[in-house]
């Protein structure tokens, strides 16, 4: 009996992107999309369709680049890591007296 042997691909455990995003910004990514489009729609409603596509337009295409370089930056989760980012002290303050150090006191 002959063995036979399968290639195993190990692509598997890559991350995975889309025009430069990677996983969780194209998620991100739709659902902004969508409510711009939608917002698109109630906006066509009061201006002209040329004003409201090129609104639309600057919206979507400064939303890709915020994503992007968010996802350039931090990774696949960098928007979270941002936002914990903001919650870190930018360091720690400690009033000691130098009479109060053990080191100074006459024992």
């Amino acid at each position: 009996m002959e063995e036979v042997y399968y290639p195993i691909h190990k692509g598997l455990q890559k991350e995975v992107f889309y025009l430069g995003l990677k996983a969780k910004y194209i998620y991100y990514g739709l659902y902004l999309g969508i409510g711009i489009v939608l917002g698109g729609l109630l906006l066509s409603a009061f201006l002209p369709m040329l004003w409201s596509m090129a609104i639309i337009a600057i919206f979507l295409f400064a939303l890709f680049l915020t994503l992007l370089a968010y996802s350039r930056t931090y990774g696949a989760y960098g928007f979270i890591k941002k936002v914990a980012d903001r919650k870190l002290p930018a360091g720690i303050k400690q009033h000691t007296p130098f009479k109060n150090l053990p080191i100074w006191k006459n024992v």
